[in-house]
């Protein structure tokens, strides 16, 4: 951080009264002026500025003297009106100077009073097009001037992009950023004012660093001694894409000897990029300690309560407010005419617990050794009759069951070439884990006999109703899991359930049957995989499920499910084969996973009960119906977290997806309610038909329910080699319960889209929906659409 020159106040008198103007600019020249500046020199105080949509390159200067100035963007989209220049502190002037810090910065303004709206500011100085440059300081605003508002804007830049102060230091300087995007890296919010940031956008940019390492700092603010208030970050979300653990909310900056910095963040949303234990640090000598840093009530899993992370108590809390912060000698409150929530809507948080990669148990309770071999998965007549394994394994889970809170496991061991176990329905109980060994196989039963339900249809038949087969696997009981060991060279056990295989006594495969009921109208009755039942802490770590005859993973009931380091892997042509489905489930993360089935790769439900809290990150889909929310949501859907994951539309086998989305939620009156906080953030979807799909008509399903989606956010999507004929659907209900909706940096090859009663809100989105009941206004917001790649499903 440079130093800032300090310099006197400049004079604030107004000049003679007049009557308001609002002045035009456009760089067409359709307009009164070409620039911007051009506008500011011809204004009086008090006018409005109104700049059409279009890029103006140009530094900007508003001087103190044209008080109570507005500049607006035309269009209400902030992504519409960008102003951007490149100038660093270290970028040399004529005579052989350099800009400085101060100099650097694309805008500054300085009149008191102003008023900013829907306008994009950047500072594109780009350090590595520029390696000879030392000091990248590279502001994007200055913003010098007491009551100034900033709404809906964005600001962009990497180091030092946004400058909040006043040249005197110890002057009445009170700035509030509401409902704005800004994004950097190092110290990207720093001054000597007293500035709000609310309801904003923080996006902490990736630089590369690795996890543990150092990308930079939100913070470095330089708050007099004799001010009570800096800076206040509130109800606001910081986004980054960076490794865990890269950022510090803040560093004390000392460029004057009774600078004492002031910083309160509080019920904002932090990102695991930022260090939660530790977020705050020193800075050219001098303590974080020694400065005036808080938190509170944050949440995220940047957030945490520690030693080296002060907080407040809810009795101080009530005295670091916008309200406080703001008053100052005149009790201004622009926060009063503000809008309730931001235009976007709040980012979902997910899972709310603090989750990371598991490890298996090493407590191993019981052992059962493999004795089969079946290379080519099929067994003797008499074995696949009776599969002679379910007896045996079942015994040993019954006899490990646990009482109380330990883990155990139940171990399945290979012995030389033999590595297989044929088995029927087990069940995992309480606080025990079935363990596979990395070149073990637990196959499936072929005989429908063995999973047959009491009282149901007949399994491995078609009937008006389904639920006649028992799950190869059921869990019962908290604390439980199924995991394998994963050998170095990335082998790790399987279930396999045979799905393909012809059903004994049948004439047709479980895949066979249920393209069978399709065509029939009727329903297969397979068995699933594997199914939870209200289940706490149950884990899914390390182990390949192939080829099952119906869902691979069901999630029913329970707080706490971790899948990581999944490998599914059936073809797109198996009807009916949803990889992990959470339905009526609270707290769940989806990690480092690899999906390939062919009906919803994730499908999550809120029928009989609500689901919420939930993570789906890091994940690879491959022909599947795509990442989706339904379509029973009659009991609620809410805070969904979706990041980082990719969608190809053509499964490893090369099998196109019958019914290729990208990220969808799908209900109707038939089974719907209210679906809200979803978020999807740093989306890549390549080869499909439905790029994205929010449809409350799912299947044209009629009844008395009423599916309403909510707060809805799409942020950094990209499509990619879409399908012919590819459409994505934007369709609320009805004008009372709209599709609430924010595209936020997409941009997708298959613009096409159906759309009605919806209201979203649009930022650098090139799909531009349109039809009955839908509004769709601007907002301003940093980040960036996703570069991709999308890897091959690993081979197993």
């Amino acid at each position: 951080m440079a130093a800032i020159p300090l310099f006197a106040d400049a004079s604030t008198a107004s000049p003679a009264a007049h009557a308001p103007r609002t002045l035009t600019v456009a760089a067409d020249g359709g307009a009164q002026y070409r620039t911007v500046q051009a506008a500011v020199d011809a204004a009086a105080a008090g006018d409005t500025i109104s700049i059409a949509k279009g890029g103006y390159h140009e530094t900007v200067t508003v001087p103190a003297s044209k008080t109570g100035l507005t500049l607006v963007g035309a269009t209400g989209r902030a992504a519409d009106v960008v102003i951007s220049y490149g100038n660093a502190s270290g970028t040399p002037e004529p005579g052989g100077s350099t800009h400085g810090t101060l100099g650097s910065a694309t805008a500054t303004f300085a009149a008191p009073g102003m008023t900013v709206k829907n306008l994009t500011i950047v500072n594109s100085f780009s350090r590595a097009a520029n390696p000879g440059i030392k000091n990248t300081q590279a502001v994007a605003l200055a913003a010098e001037g007491d009551r100034q508002v900033y709404e809906g804007d964005r600001i962009l830049g990497h180091q030092d992009t946004l400058l909040a102060w006043s040249p005197n230091p110890t002057a009445q300087t009170r700035q509030y950023f509401r409902d704005d995007d800004i994004s950097g890296d190092v110290d990207f919010l720093f001054g000597n004012a007293t500035a709000v940031f609310d309801h904003d956008t923080l996006d902490a940019r990736d630089d590369g660093a690795a996890a543990g390492g150092v990308n930079g700092v939100l913070t470095a603010a330089n708050t007099e001694a004799s001010k009570k208030y800096g800076f206040l970050i509130t109800d606001s979300t910081v986004v980054s894409s960076a490794k865990a653990g890269t950022y510090w909310l803040g560093r004390p900056w000392h460029p004057t000897a009774t600078a004492v910095a002031q910083v309160v963040v509080r019920n904002t949303v932090l990102p695991a990029a930022v260090k939660g234990a530790a977020p705050w640090t020193d800075m050219s000598g001098f303590s974080w300690r020694s400065a005036r840093f808080d938190s509170y009530a944050n949440t995220g899993p940047g957030a945490a309560v520690t030693a080296d992370s002060p907080q407040l108590t809810a009795g101080q809390a009530a005295q670091y407010t916008t309200g406080a912060y703001l008053a100052g000698t005149d009790g201004w409150n622009p926060a009063a005419t503000a809008p309730s929530t931001a235009p976007a809507g709040t980012l979902a948080t997910g899972d709310a617990r603090q989750v990371s990669e598991p490890r298996v148990p090493t407590t191993v309770c019981a052992t059962v050794t493999a004795t089969l071999a079946m290379p080519n998965r099929v067994a003797s007549g008499s074995a696949e009759a009776t599969p002679p394994d379910t007896g045996r394994i079942q015994r040993a889970l019954d006899s490990c069951a646990q009482t109380g809170s330990g883990t155990v496991a139940v171990k399945l061991a290979a012995a030389s070439s033999r590595t297989a176990f044929l088995s029927g329905p087990l069940t995992v109980h309480r606080g025990e884990v079935l363990l596979l060994d990395p070149t073990v196989t637990l196959f499936g039963s072929r005989n429908p006999a063995n999973y047959q339900v009491s009282g149901k249809p007949a399994c491995g038949t078609l009937a008006s109703s389904s639920g006649g087969c028992a799950p190869l696997v059921t869990v019962a009981g908290a604390n439980a899991g199924i995991e394998a060991v994963r050998a170095a060279s990335g082998t790790q056990g399987r279930i396999d359930g045979r799905g393909d295989e012809t059903i004994l006594g049948k004439g047709t495969s479980w895949w066979g049957l249920a393209t069978a009921a399709q065509k029939a109208g009727e329903n297969q009755n397979n068995p699933r995989l594997i199914q939870a039942n209200n289940s706490d802490n149950f884990t899914l770590y390390d182990v390949d499920l192939v080829d099952s005859p119906n869902f691979h993973v069901v999630y029913n009931g329970g707080d706490g499910f971790t899948a990581w380091g999944v490998r599914i892997k059936t073809p797109a042509t198996a009807r009916n084969t949803d990889g992990i489905d959470p339905a009526g489930a609270t707290n769940v993360t989806v990690a480092d996973s690899w999906i390939m089935d062919g009906d919803d790769g994730v499908a999550i439900k809120g029928g009989s009960a609500a689901s919420r809290n939930i993570t789906i990150e890091n994940d690879h889909f491959y022909g599947t119906h795509g990442i989706s929310i339904g379509s029973e949501t009659n009991s609620g859907v809410s805070n969904v977290l979706v990041r980082d994951n990719t969608v190809t539309g053509t499964d490893a086998y090369g099998n196109v997806s019958g019914s290729s989305s990208g990220i969808r939620i799908k209900s109707s009156p038939a089974n719907g309610g209210k679906v809200s906080d979803v978020s999807y953030l740093d989306t890549c979807v390549t080869a499909v038909r439905a790029p994205m799909v929010f449809d409350t008509h799912y299947s044209g399903g009629s009844g008395s329910f009423v599916p309403w989606f909510t707060g809805i956010t799409v942020e950094g999507f990209r499509a990619t080699a879409s399908t012919s004929g590819a459409k994505s659907t934007f369709v609320g209900l009805d004008a009372s319960h709209p599709l609430g909706l924010a595209l936020l940096d997409v941009a997708s090859d298959a613009t096409a889209n159906t759309a009605a009663y919806a209201a979203i809100t649009a930022r650098d989105d090139n799909l531009e929906p349109s039809g009955t009941g839908v509004t769709v206004t601007g907002v301003s917001g940093s980040g960036s659409v996703p570069s991709c790649s999308f890897p091959a499903f690993p081979a197993l």
